[in-house]
Protein backbone atom coordinates (compact mmCIF):
# COMPACT_ATOMS: atom_id res chain seq x y z
CA UNK A 1 0.00 0.00 0.00
CA UNK A 2 1.73 3.45 -1.18
CA UNK A 3 1.88 5.88 2.10
CA UNK A 4 -0.61 8.89 1.71
CA UNK A 5 1.66 11.22 1.30
CA UNK A 6 3.54 9.68 -1.75
CA UNK A 7 -0.30 9.27 -3.40
CA UNK A 8 -0.44 13.21 -3.02
CA UNK A 9 2.79 13.89 -4.28
CA UNK A 10 2.43 11.58 -7.86
CA UNK A 11 -1.27 13.45 -7.98
CA UNK A 12 0.05 16.86 -7.68
CA UNK A 13 3.02 16.24 -10.45
CA UNK A 14 0.46 14.57 -12.70
CA UNK A 15 -1.77 18.06 -12.56
CA UNK A 16 1.47 19.76 -13.27
CA UNK A 17 1.34 22.14 -10.48
CA UNK A 18 3.75 23.23 -7.87
CA UNK A 19 3.21 22.25 -4.04
CA UNK A 20 2.40 26.65 -4.12
CA UNK A 21 -0.37 26.66 -6.95
CA UNK A 22 -1.88 23.26 -5.23
CA UNK A 23 -1.95 25.10 -1.80
CA UNK A 24 -3.62 28.66 -3.17
CA UNK A 25 -6.43 26.27 -5.04
CA UNK A 26 -7.16 24.02 -1.71
CA UNK A 27 -6.60 26.85 0.40
CA UNK A 28 -3.81 25.29 2.73
CA UNK A 29 -0.53 25.76 4.11
CA UNK A 30 2.46 25.04 1.08
CA UNK A 31 4.28 23.91 4.45
CA UNK A 32 1.90 21.59 5.27
CA UNK A 33 1.25 20.08 1.89
CA UNK A 34 5.54 19.68 1.89
CA UNK A 35 5.02 17.72 5.28
CA UNK A 36 2.14 15.70 4.12
CA UNK A 37 4.43 14.55 1.02
CA UNK A 38 7.17 13.44 2.92
CA UNK A 39 4.15 11.21 5.02
CA UNK A 40 5.30 13.85 8.25
CA UNK A 41 1.77 15.02 8.44
CA UNK A 42 -1.79 13.72 7.73
CA UNK A 43 -4.57 16.04 7.03
CA UNK A 44 -8.40 15.59 8.04
CA UNK A 45 -10.76 14.28 6.26
CA UNK A 46 -12.28 17.82 4.70
CA UNK A 47 -8.84 18.75 4.07
CA UNK A 48 -8.55 15.73 1.37
CA UNK A 49 -11.66 16.34 0.10
CA UNK A 50 -10.47 19.78 -0.68
CA UNK A 51 -7.22 18.87 -1.83
CA UNK A 52 -8.81 15.82 -4.10
CA UNK A 53 -11.23 19.08 -6.04
CA UNK A 54 -8.60 21.60 -5.99
CA UNK A 55 -6.13 18.48 -8.53
CA UNK A 56 -9.39 17.12 -10.13
CA UNK A 57 -8.36 13.92 -8.86
CA UNK A 58 -12.02 12.74 -9.27
CA UNK A 59 -11.44 10.65 -5.59
CA UNK A 60 -8.27 8.86 -5.90
CA UNK A 61 -7.17 11.02 -3.27
CA UNK A 62 -10.22 10.75 -0.68
CA UNK A 63 -9.48 6.75 -1.57
CA UNK A 64 -5.64 6.83 -0.93
CA UNK A 65 -6.99 8.46 2.54
CA UNK A 66 -9.56 6.41 2.98
CA UNK A 67 -7.19 2.98 2.90
CA UNK A 68 -3.98 4.75 4.36
CA UNK A 69 -6.88 5.15 7.76
CA UNK A 70 -8.15 1.66 7.51
CA UNK A 71 -7.00 -0.69 10.33
CA UNK A 72 -4.55 -3.15 9.76
CA UNK A 73 -5.32 -6.06 9.05
CA UNK A 74 -3.34 -8.30 11.20
CA UNK A 75 -5.04 -6.20 14.45
CA UNK A 76 -8.36 -8.37 13.48
CA UNK A 77 -7.86 -11.80 15.10
CA UNK A 78 -10.20 -14.49 14.51
CA UNK A 79 -11.92 -15.37 18.13
CA UNK A 80 -10.79 -12.06 19.54
CA UNK A 81 -13.44 -10.67 21.94
CA UNK A 82 -14.59 -7.79 18.92
CA UNK A 83 -15.42 -5.24 22.76
CA UNK A 84 -12.10 -4.66 22.98
CA UNK A 85 -10.87 -3.28 19.61
CA UNK A 86 -14.64 -1.47 20.65
CA UNK A 87 -13.53 -0.04 23.55
CA UNK A 88 -9.85 0.62 21.99
CA UNK A 89 -11.98 3.08 18.88
CA UNK A 90 -14.30 4.70 22.10
CA UNK A 91 -10.34 6.08 23.89
CA UNK A 92 -9.36 6.88 20.16
CA UNK A 93 -12.09 9.42 19.51
CA UNK A 94 -12.34 10.30 22.67
CA UNK A 95 -10.68 13.98 22.46
CA UNK A 96 -10.97 17.39 24.12
CA UNK A 97 -8.82 18.96 20.75
CA UNK A 98 -10.41 19.03 17.86
CA UNK A 99 -9.53 19.65 14.19
CA UNK A 100 -9.96 23.59 13.91
CA UNK A 101 -7.81 23.48 17.26
CA UNK A 102 -4.97 22.09 16.03
CA UNK A 103 -4.91 24.21 12.64
CA UNK A 104 -5.10 26.88 15.09
CA UNK A 105 -1.92 26.10 16.48
CA UNK A 106 0.00 24.89 13.07
CA UNK A 107 -0.95 28.70 11.87
CA UNK A 108 -0.21 30.25 14.95
CA UNK A 109 3.56 28.75 15.32
CA UNK A 110 4.33 29.00 11.90
CA UNK A 111 3.94 33.25 12.03
CA UNK A 112 5.82 32.88 15.20
CA UNK A 113 8.90 31.17 13.85
CA UNK A 114 8.06 34.13 10.88
CA UNK A 115 8.39 37.25 13.17
CA UNK A 116 11.86 35.45 14.42
CA UNK A 117 14.01 37.77 11.61
CA UNK A 118 12.84 41.03 13.27
CA UNK A 119 10.54 41.21 16.46
CA UNK A 120 12.45 42.00 19.85
CA UNK A 121 13.89 38.42 21.36
CA UNK A 122 12.92 38.63 24.27
CA UNK A 123 8.97 39.68 23.35
CA UNK A 124 8.90 37.04 21.03
CA UNK A 125 10.36 33.85 23.61
CA UNK A 126 7.49 35.17 25.86
CA UNK A 127 4.87 34.57 23.09
CA UNK A 128 6.04 30.70 22.12
CA UNK A 129 6.01 29.95 26.03
CA UNK A 130 2.69 31.12 26.51
CA UNK A 131 2.23 28.96 22.68
CA UNK A 132 4.19 26.03 24.32
CA UNK A 133 2.01 26.22 27.69
CA UNK A 134 -0.98 25.39 25.67
CA UNK A 135 0.11 22.72 23.89
CA UNK A 136 1.48 21.31 27.02
CA UNK A 137 -2.06 21.71 28.56
CA UNK A 138 -3.84 20.20 25.26
CA UNK A 139 -1.15 16.82 25.94
CA UNK A 140 -2.87 16.67 29.61
CA UNK A 141 -5.86 16.16 28.47
CA UNK A 142 -7.41 13.43 26.16
CA UNK A 143 -6.71 13.46 22.56
CA UNK A 144 -6.51 11.02 19.30
CA UNK A 145 -3.35 9.31 18.51
CA UNK A 146 -3.22 11.58 15.47
CA UNK A 147 -3.45 14.83 17.19
CA UNK A 148 -0.77 13.80 19.84
CA UNK A 149 1.55 13.76 17.52
CA UNK A 150 0.58 16.80 15.93
CA UNK A 151 0.57 18.22 19.29
CA UNK A 152 4.20 16.96 19.84
CA UNK A 153 4.81 18.58 16.70
CA UNK A 154 3.81 21.80 17.28
CA UNK A 155 5.41 21.76 20.66
CA UNK A 156 8.87 20.54 18.81
CA UNK A 157 8.43 23.88 16.42
CA UNK A 158 8.33 26.02 19.54
CA UNK A 159 10.97 24.30 21.42
CA UNK A 160 13.39 24.90 18.28
CA UNK A 161 11.97 28.29 18.41
CA UNK A 162 12.28 29.29 21.58
CA UNK A 163 16.32 27.46 22.07
CA UNK A 164 17.11 29.93 19.00
CA UNK A 165 15.80 32.66 20.59
CA UNK A 166 17.68 32.00 23.77
CA UNK A 167 20.93 31.28 21.93
CA UNK A 168 20.70 34.35 20.06
CA UNK A 169 19.96 36.75 23.64
CA UNK A 170 23.27 34.43 24.75
CA UNK A 171 21.46 32.01 27.06
CA UNK A 172 23.48 29.06 25.73
CA UNK A 173 22.45 26.88 28.50
CA UNK A 174 18.34 27.74 28.39
CA UNK A 175 18.87 27.40 24.36
CA UNK A 176 20.69 23.48 24.99
CA UNK A 177 17.67 22.93 27.10
CA UNK A 178 15.47 23.98 24.42
CA UNK A 179 17.28 22.17 21.96
CA UNK A 180 17.30 18.99 23.71
CA UNK A 181 13.53 19.23 24.30
CA UNK A 182 13.24 19.69 20.28
CA UNK A 183 14.80 16.57 19.71
CA UNK A 184 13.16 14.28 21.86
CA UNK A 185 9.99 15.81 20.71
CA UNK A 186 11.02 15.06 17.62
CA UNK A 187 12.09 11.38 18.21
CA UNK A 188 8.48 10.85 19.81
CA UNK A 189 6.45 12.36 17.13
CA UNK A 190 8.92 10.72 14.69
CA UNK A 191 9.12 13.73 12.72
CA UNK A 192 12.87 13.69 10.96
CA UNK A 193 12.91 17.33 10.01
CA UNK A 194 12.56 18.60 14.07
CA UNK A 195 15.23 15.87 14.84
CA UNK A 196 17.29 18.18 11.88
CA UNK A 197 17.07 20.96 13.27
CA UNK A 198 17.57 20.06 16.46
CA UNK A 199 20.99 18.68 15.20
CA UNK A 200 21.25 21.99 13.03
CA UNK A 201 21.38 24.27 16.32
CA UNK A 202 24.12 21.85 17.75
CA UNK A 203 26.09 22.68 14.37
CA UNK A 204 25.17 26.70 15.22
CA UNK A 205 26.67 26.34 18.67
CA UNK A 206 29.74 24.57 18.09
CA UNK A 207 30.78 26.79 15.23
CA UNK A 208 30.21 30.04 17.49
CA UNK A 209 31.64 28.58 19.73
CA UNK A 210 34.85 27.66 18.30
CA UNK A 211 34.07 23.79 18.03
CA UNK A 212 34.43 23.59 14.50
CA UNK A 213 35.48 19.93 13.82
CA UNK A 214 32.12 19.12 15.76
CA UNK A 215 30.09 20.39 12.97
CA UNK A 216 30.74 17.71 10.98
CA UNK A 217 29.06 15.19 13.06
CA UNK A 218 26.21 17.35 13.60
CA UNK A 219 25.58 17.77 10.14
CA UNK A 220 26.13 14.40 9.16
CA UNK A 221 23.45 13.27 11.69
CA UNK A 222 21.10 16.10 10.84
CA UNK A 223 21.08 15.31 7.18
CA UNK A 224 20.53 11.19 7.69
CA UNK A 225 17.58 12.80 9.88
CA UNK A 226 16.29 14.21 7.01
CA UNK A 227 18.15 14.06 3.68
CA UNK A 228 15.04 15.22 1.45
CA UNK A 229 13.93 18.36 3.60
CA UNK A 230 15.17 22.26 3.04
CA UNK A 231 17.42 21.92 6.19
CA UNK A 232 19.50 20.14 4.71
CA UNK A 233 20.12 22.83 3.22
CA UNK A 234 21.47 25.04 5.97
CA UNK A 235 23.17 21.81 7.05
CA UNK A 236 25.61 22.02 4.07
CA UNK A 237 25.90 25.43 4.66
CA UNK A 238 26.94 25.24 8.51
CA UNK A 239 29.43 22.45 7.19
CA UNK A 240 31.11 24.81 4.77
CA UNK A 241 31.17 27.86 7.46
CA UNK A 242 33.30 25.26 9.42
CA UNK A 243 35.24 23.86 6.75
CA UNK A 244 35.90 27.87 5.60
CA UNK A 245 36.89 28.60 9.03
CA UNK A 246 39.55 25.78 9.23
CA UNK A 247 40.92 26.75 5.59
CA UNK A 248 39.47 23.80 3.96
CA UNK A 249 39.03 25.22 0.96
CA UNK A 250 38.17 22.33 -1.49
CA UNK A 251 35.91 21.27 1.22
CA UNK A 252 34.39 24.46 1.06
CA UNK A 253 33.87 24.46 -2.71
CA UNK A 254 31.99 21.08 -1.89
CA UNK A 255 29.65 21.84 0.97
CA UNK A 256 28.38 24.98 -1.38
CA UNK A 257 28.15 23.06 -4.88
CA UNK A 258 26.17 19.96 -2.71
CA UNK A 259 24.11 22.45 -0.80
CA UNK A 260 22.82 24.63 -3.66
CA UNK A 261 22.24 21.40 -5.74
CA UNK A 262 20.34 20.46 -2.70
CA UNK A 263 18.59 24.18 -2.96
CA UNK A 264 17.57 23.43 -6.20
CA UNK A 265 15.34 20.55 -6.13
CA UNK A 266 13.29 22.54 -2.98
CA UNK A 267 10.41 24.75 -4.33
CA UNK A 268 10.55 28.45 -3.35
CA UNK A 269 9.07 28.71 0.06
CA UNK A 270 5.74 30.54 -0.01
CA UNK A 271 6.59 31.77 3.39
CA UNK A 272 10.66 32.35 2.93
CA UNK A 273 10.73 35.06 6.11
CA UNK A 274 9.77 31.27 7.93
CA UNK A 275 13.08 30.88 9.81
CA UNK A 276 13.10 27.02 9.33
CA UNK A 277 12.67 27.21 5.73
CA UNK A 278 15.71 28.02 3.19
CA UNK A 279 15.18 30.57 0.12
CA UNK A 280 17.93 31.44 -2.09
CA UNK A 281 18.41 34.44 -0.30
CA UNK A 282 19.24 32.62 2.36
CA UNK A 283 21.78 30.66 0.78
CA UNK A 284 23.13 33.99 -0.29
CA UNK A 285 23.68 35.05 2.83
CA UNK A 286 25.57 31.33 3.95
CA UNK A 287 27.74 31.89 1.04
CA UNK A 288 28.84 35.14 1.50
CA UNK A 289 30.38 34.21 5.02
CA UNK A 290 32.55 31.37 3.58
CA UNK A 291 33.80 33.93 0.87
CA UNK A 292 34.73 36.51 3.71
CA UNK A 293 36.53 34.21 5.49
CA UNK A 294 37.82 32.51 2.61
CA UNK A 295 39.78 35.83 1.02
CA UNK A 296 37.45 36.19 -2.09
CA UNK A 297 36.78 39.88 -1.76
CA UNK A 298 34.89 40.14 -4.80
CA UNK A 299 32.25 37.51 -3.84
CA UNK A 300 31.83 38.69 -0.51
CA UNK A 301 31.17 42.16 -1.63
CA UNK A 302 28.44 41.28 -4.23
CA UNK A 303 26.98 38.82 -1.84
CA UNK A 304 26.84 41.21 0.83
CA UNK A 305 25.10 44.45 -1.27
CA UNK A 306 22.99 41.38 -2.61
CA UNK A 307 21.75 40.20 0.90
CA UNK A 308 21.36 44.17 1.57
CA UNK A 309 19.27 45.19 -1.13
CA UNK A 310 16.90 41.96 -0.86
CA UNK A 311 16.71 43.07 3.26
CA UNK A 312 15.82 46.61 2.29
CA UNK A 313 12.25 47.56 2.64
CA UNK A 314 10.93 50.86 0.85
CA UNK A 315 11.29 52.55 3.92
CA UNK A 316 14.63 52.15 3.98
CA UNK A 317 14.48 49.47 7.32
CA UNK A 318 15.20 45.69 7.11
CA UNK A 319 13.33 42.77 6.74
CA UNK A 320 15.73 40.95 8.38
CA UNK A 321 18.13 42.63 10.53
CA UNK A 322 20.64 39.85 11.37
CA UNK A 323 21.68 39.25 8.03
CA UNK A 324 21.74 43.03 7.00
CA UNK A 325 24.43 43.11 10.28
CA UNK A 326 26.58 40.26 9.17
CA UNK A 327 26.15 41.97 5.74
CA UNK A 328 27.98 45.30 6.40
CA UNK A 329 30.42 43.69 8.80
CA UNK A 330 31.47 41.70 5.89
CA UNK A 331 31.25 45.34 3.72
CA UNK A 332 33.47 46.48 6.49
CA UNK A 333 36.56 43.62 6.57
CA UNK A 334 36.17 43.80 2.71
CA UNK A 335 36.69 47.64 3.19
CA UNK A 336 40.12 47.12 5.38
CA UNK A 337 41.46 44.66 3.00
CA UNK A 338 41.27 47.36 0.22
CA UNK A 339 42.64 49.50 2.87
CA UNK A 340 39.93 52.23 2.90
CA UNK A 341 39.77 52.62 6.96
CA UNK A 342 36.80 55.14 6.95
CA UNK A 343 34.68 53.27 4.89
CA UNK A 344 35.00 50.06 7.10
CA UNK A 345 34.13 52.49 10.05
CA UNK A 346 31.04 53.86 8.58
CA UNK A 347 29.91 50.18 7.34
CA UNK A 348 30.52 48.93 11.08
CA UNK A 349 28.75 52.02 12.95
CA UNK A 350 25.84 51.04 10.32
CA UNK A 351 26.39 47.26 11.37
CA UNK A 352 25.98 47.98 15.17
CA UNK A 353 22.47 50.03 14.74
CA UNK A 354 20.34 46.63 14.40
CA UNK A 355 18.71 46.40 17.48
CA UNK A 356 18.11 42.48 16.46
CA UNK A 357 20.94 40.61 17.19
CA UNK A 358 22.40 36.70 17.81
CA UNK A 359 24.74 37.73 20.35
CA UNK A 360 27.14 34.78 19.71
CA UNK A 361 27.04 34.91 15.57
CA UNK A 362 27.38 38.59 16.03
CA UNK A 363 30.59 37.96 18.60
CA UNK A 364 31.91 35.91 16.33
CA UNK A 365 31.73 38.33 13.33
CA UNK A 366 32.98 41.42 15.41
CA UNK A 367 35.76 39.22 16.40
CA UNK A 368 36.73 38.96 12.64
CA UNK A 369 36.43 42.29 11.99
CA UNK A 370 38.94 43.14 14.77
CA UNK A 371 41.40 40.57 13.85
CA UNK A 372 41.34 42.28 10.56
CA UNK A 373 41.81 45.45 11.25
CA UNK A 374 45.18 44.30 13.63
CA UNK A 375 46.54 42.18 10.93
CA UNK A 376 45.96 45.05 8.33
CA UNK A 377 47.12 48.26 10.22
CA UNK A 378 48.35 47.30 13.69
CA UNK A 379 48.41 50.19 15.68
CA UNK A 380 48.42 52.57 13.54
CA UNK A 381 46.19 55.61 14.98
CA UNK A 382 44.13 55.68 12.02
CA UNK A 383 41.99 52.86 12.94
CA UNK A 384 40.91 54.37 16.56
CA UNK A 385 37.60 55.30 15.38
CA UNK A 386 36.76 51.57 14.08
CA UNK A 387 38.54 50.54 17.22
CA UNK A 388 36.29 52.34 19.25
CA UNK A 389 33.02 51.46 17.75
CA UNK A 390 34.12 47.44 18.02
CA UNK A 391 34.72 48.14 21.88
CA UNK A 392 31.31 49.94 21.75
CA UNK A 393 29.86 47.07 20.74
CA UNK A 394 32.14 44.61 23.17
CA UNK A 395 31.14 46.78 26.44
CA UNK A 396 27.11 46.74 24.84
CA UNK A 397 26.93 42.90 25.27
CA UNK A 398 28.72 42.88 28.68
CA UNK A 399 25.97 45.28 30.20
CA UNK A 400 23.15 42.66 29.11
Amino acid sequence: MQPFGDTLRQLRTEADLTQGDLAKRANWSQSQISRTEQNLFTPDHATVERLDRALDAHGQLIAAYATASAPSPELLHPGRDPLVFGDLMRKIHRTDVGRDTIDQLTVTTEQLCCEYVSRPPKELREDAHHQLEYVQQLLEGSTRLSEHRELLVIAGWLALLIGCLNYDLGLARHAETARTAAFQLGREAGHGEIIAWSFEMSAWFALTQGRLRSVHDYTEAGINAAPHASVAVQLAAQAAKAHARMGNRSDVRRALDHGFRLLEGHEHPTRPENHFVIDPAKWDFYAMDCYRIGGDNTRAADHAHGVLCLSERPDGSDRSPMRATEARLTLAIVSLRDGDIDRATAWARKAFTADRRSVNTLSMVTDELYHEARRQFGDDPAISALNDVIASFYTSISNR
